[in-house]
């Protein structure tokens, strides 16, 4: 005892002290452990009356639930929120709820934004990440957490939706109705889902709106042919199923480019109600083994696009026109620029046609193949079986520019037309019903013609087109230039016919010239 007293005298403390200080550090510790265990215990015990739900960001149930919470006035009445302007979830929707605020209540400059051509944007009041609120819903209080979750690759939201119920009806009910309200708000519009080859999985792109089929001109019967085959395809599994035969179909699209092979598959997305989901194979980092797991993580119910085929081996594999199918060997020259060139890009072709119908590939999907050089592709690649379906695309026809120009120009029907006159043509009919542009300036006002005078305006333009020489994106340049003036864009065609072949001689010229000085320079070295 003296030496502990010897110890502490330093200190200034004593025995007594000490001991008085040790008794409340137990009994504090005491307490708080009860308190710990108690609080544990009563969460358990609140916890065990409530079922529990959980969404992840990456999963479509997420943008259901979000865009339906959006909708509900408690949501918009958080005491604690962030402010954005992005949109709630994946879907694109403009969101409209009790706690958006719009652009004009908070800028008194709205005048100079309509001048200059600013897009309005809302102001969204959405709750913030950690917090939980509480919604009644059919008889049930409902509470809601939206939490935030961190990997390798950064973070994603999640959603926490508990209520005291006995069963989970209660549950799959809001399920089905805030998918239900989802894809009635979403009916309009295309999502895009684009490959992230550095962590194998699909990232949404984005949501674009539907192109009616009517605005895709082809040559008669390619569009009918090609939505007959997709309709049939997908309601074929069972079909598929009992002869043994993967289900699977693929479309290979080749021609010039610019000639509406991204814009028919875009249009047909929207007329079958599938997502697109887009590989780049000559994207960085591009590996057999990547591209094998974003193929087997492709939905059943999509269609599967990939774009610039003949560009996937190009910096691996030299070909040329005369190609049978088998690789040569590249040059010492090709292989330094192929080295030069080299982005970390492993794939093969072997592992390219793996992930297309080995055993991991997904079923269910339409694959959809563009290319600008079909006689490069390899013949086990385009074989049948991977490329069910070829379509050709060649540079705008007479009948397609006719039929182009009627898609831009909209017309009001003729008095002196009969009815059956005025709906004989399928492409007509469509015409009428597509909607007006709506102009705020009478400057950029669209001069709305007779139906009588759009005909023969479109006719007197497609025979000014020369057959298979302007490619369709060039014809839709110029009419776009010219979208307020449809007599002057007849009348001036002739002379943009030549502007554009006296820039494409240029421009042929100029890249023969830099052709040869490469090739002197590499020779050189």
């Amino acid at each position: 005892m003296d030496t502990v007293k010897s110890l502490l005298s330093p200190f200034g403390l004593n025995s007594n002290s000490l001991q008085d200080t040790l008794k409340l550090v137990v009994i504090g510790g005491t307490v708080e452990t009860a308190r710990r265990a108690s609080v544990t215990a009563w969460n358990g015990f609140v916890d065990s009356f409530f079922l529990t739900a959980h969404f992840c960001q990456e999963d479509y149930p997420y943008d259901w639930l979000m865009h339906w919470l959006s909708k509900q006035p408690a949501w918009g009445r958080s005491r604690e929120f962030e402010i954005t302007t992005r949109t709630v979830g994946r879907n694109g929707l403009t969101q409209s709820t009790t706690g958006d605020l719009e652009e004009e209540e908070i800028d008194e400059d709205d005048d100079s934004e309509l001048v200059h051509g600013r897009r309005k944007r809302k102001v969204a009041f959405m709750p913030s990440p950690d917090t939980t609120h509480t919604i009644y819903y059919r008889g049930h209080w409902l509470r809601i957490t939206r939490t935030k979750r961190y990997q390798d690759y950064g973070h994603y939201s999640a959603l926490k939706i508990s209520v005291v119920a006995r069963n989970n009806d209660i549950l799959k009910k809001l399920v089905l109705e805030a998918k239900r309200e989802y894809e009635k708000d979403a009916e309009h519009r295309v999502h895009i889902f684009m490959a992230d080859t550095t962590y194998g999985c699909w990232r949404w792109n984005g949501a674009r709106q539907k192109r009616p089929m009517s605005s895709i001109v082809l040559e008669p019967a390619v569009k009918e042919m090609l939505l007959a085959d997709c309709k049939d395809f997908l309601r074929s599994e069972d079909w598929y199923a009992e002869r043994g035969i993967p289900f699977r179909r693929g479309y290979l699209l080749h021609g010039v480019p610019g000639s509406g092979k991204t814009s028919l598959i875009h249009s047909m997305a929207g007329e079958l109600g599938l997502d697109i989901y887009v590989v780049s194979l000559s994207s960085k980092g591009m590996s057999d083994n990547t591209l094998t797991t974003l193929m087997g993580n492709v939905p059943s119910r999509c269609i599967l696009l990939l774009e610039d085929l003949d560009a996937a081996f190009t910096r691996s594999v030299n070909r040329d026109s005369n190609s049978t199918g088998a690789p040569t060997v590249p040059t010492k020259a090709a292989a330094a620029a192929a080295e030069t060139n080299n982005d970390g890009s492993t794939l093969s072709l072997s592992g390219l046609l793996n992930s297309l119908d080995g055993v991991a590939a997904a079923e269910g999907r339409l694959l959809f193949a563009t290319t600008n050089h079909i006689e490069r592709l390899d013949p086990a690649l385009s074989r049948p079986g991977r490329m069910d379906v070829w379509v050709n695309f060649t540079n705008a026809t007479k009948w397609q520019a006719e039929g182009i120009f009627k898609c831009f120009f909209p017309s009001k029907p003729s008095l002196t037309t009969p009815a059956s006159d005025a709906t004989s043509s399928s492409q007509d009919a469509s015409q009428k019903n597509m909607p007006i542009p709506k102009r705020k300036s009478p400057s950029h006002a669209v001069p709305i013609l007779e139906e009588a005078e759009i005909a023969i305006l479109a006719k007197r333009f497609a025979d000014a087109i020369p057959e298979d020489e302007m490619s369709v994106a060039s014809l839709q340049g110029y009419l776009l230039k010219n979208k307020t003036r449809p007599r002057e864009c007849v009348a001036e065609v002739a002379e943009w016919i030549q502007q554009e072949r006296e820039t494409r001689a240029r421009m042929k010229k100029e890249k023969e010239e830099v052709s040869s000085a490469n090739l002197t320079k590499v020779l050189g070295c």
